[in-house]
């Protein structure tokens, strides 16, 4: 798939945002089960099942990587339970007002709010800068503890550490915090993800990009901070499922992981912001009436703010609840204060370190007992509706690294076939389909290889 030349962002140092072409490919955010690499094959299926060319329903639309694809030539309604999702589907989709990246870039210079929060938090700003010198000369000791004290929001009716000095500047960081009036959901970033996922520096800018997006109500600047948080997270994959952790199992520093992470925190949220805003800006869009919609999937099924002619499914595989791994774009996409769910330390009562929301949503397709009724759910909504269906799902051989998927892919199949007339079986590749018959179709029900269902 071709891409274009790399974005890049200026600071200290380059950092190279992982975009695809500005185009019809484009990916906002590191996403899990990125469909990239086989949109081709994805638009061809939906195309054979549904020639009309009709508005088409992406459900479960996640990083609308796949929406964005469809749109050249369909009208989409994009469908998930998570707002950061329908944000991203919405500014992929839609596209930004002409001029609005310089616009935004001056309005974020002139924010107040953005120097009230870099006052709150310059005590930790000044500790962290201090301890990464110290890490890049050799003594990593004081950064591991930095790294290993948690979040604000978790500290601040905690015991407080007293070494190196820090205790001193979280202490007065909360008491900064408190004496500017900022509200918690204005300083999210910097209480719940500074110095675990983001550098404090990073994390203010995050509140205040946030916080403008917000207040214009644009999508689009949502968007590009949702992207910016996605491209600066210290953890594996960046996701946000676990905050990095800087020491072995013995206790010992992960020297090359300091170092790593000491690069990517000396990054400027700011500067990649504005990179990724004027890419959004300059994403080509065929038409600006699709719909991004948030929703329960049998919801949207039910009542669909665009009828289609065609629905593509794209539901879980594993028992691993994206949720989880995508809690801080939620939290920063929903603009609110979350409640942390608490872990089994210290007799349930520590909050989690990795700062997931209480509540957070639990597909029924990632819980063994709950899915086989979803997918029938799903099924007997498409059927509903009257309209074909494409389906993404994946096999899974026990022999191979990979995780369980939760429901057998010949048992989907089996569900399907109460609803539909026909269920053809396409194996995904990057540039082209194969039809499976029986025999094939066993074998990547027992492998990890990606099919379509292509159900009507």
């Amino acid at each position: 798939m071709p891409k274009s030349s790399a974005v890049k962002a200026q600071n200290d140092q380059t950092e190279t945002l992982d975009v695809e072409t500005p185009g019809f490919v484009f990916r906002p955010i590191h996403y899990l089960g990125s469909k990239l690499r086989v949109l081709p094959s994805i638009g061809q299926a939906i195309d054979r099942v549904d020639p009309s060319g009709g508005p088409v329903c992406d459900l479960f639309s996640g990083s609308a990587t796949v929406s964005r694809y469809l749109s050249r030539s369909r009208r989409v309604l994009a469908v998930d339970i998570q707002e950061y999702a329908r944000v991203l589907a919405d500014a992929v989709l839609n596209g930004a007002p002409a001029y609005m990246a310089k616009n935004f870039d001056a309005s974020v210079v002139q924010a107040g709010h953005s120097e009230a929060l870099r006052q709150a938090v310059a005590p930790l700003v000044s500790v962290e800068d201090e301890f990464a010198t110290r890490a890049l000369r050799g003594d990593i000791e004081p950064l591991c503890e930095l790294l290993d004290l948690g979040n604000l929001a978790s500290l601040e009716n905690a015991p407080l550490p007293v070494s190196s000095g820090l205790s001193g500047a979280v202490r007065e960081t909360l008491r900064r915090i408190e004496a500017l009036g900022l509200r918690g959901e204005e300083t999210v970033c910097i209480r719940h993800f500074g110095g675990q996922y983001f550098s404090y520096a990073q994390a203010a800018e995050l509140d205040a990009l946030a916080a403008m997006a917000h207040k214009t109500r644009s999508s689009v600047a949502l968007a590009a901070t949702l992207s910016t948080a996605s491209q600066l997270v210290n953890s594996i994959g960046k996701q946000f499922a676990q905050p990095i952790r800087p020491r072995d199992k013995f206790g010992a520093p992960k020297r090359h992981v300091v170092k790593k992470i000491v690069s990517e925190r000396a990054l400027s949220a700011r500067s990649i912001f504005m990179r990724y805003l004027w890419h959004y800006e300059g994403l080509a869009t065929t038409r600006r009436d699709h719909v991004a919609m948030r929703a329960d999937f049998r919801e949207a099924l039910a009542n669909p703010a665009i009828r289609p002619s065609v629905v593509y499914a794209d539901p879980p595989y594993t028992r691993d609840h994206y949720s989880r791994f995508y809690h801080s774009l939620e939290t920063i996409a929903l603009g609110d204060e979350p409640s942390i769910t608490k872990s089994n330390l210290g007799g349930g009562g520590v909050k989690s370190r990795g700062g997931y929301r209480a509540g957070r949503h639990q597909s029924p397709f990632c819980i063994k007992s709950e899915a086989p009724r979803a997918f029938s759910s799903l099924f007997a909504g498409v059927a509903d509706l009257g309209v074909p269906l494409v389906l993404s799902y994946s096999g899974f051989d026990p022999s191979m690294e990979a995780r369980p998927r939760v429901m057998a892919l010949d048992a989907v199949i089996g569900l399907a076939e109460r609803y539909f007339r026909e269920v053809q079986v396409e194996q995904l590749t990057d540039l082209d389909h194969i039809k499976l018959n029986s025999s094939s179709m066993n074998k990547a029900a027992k492998g990890t290889t990606e099919v379509l269902l292509l159900c009507r």
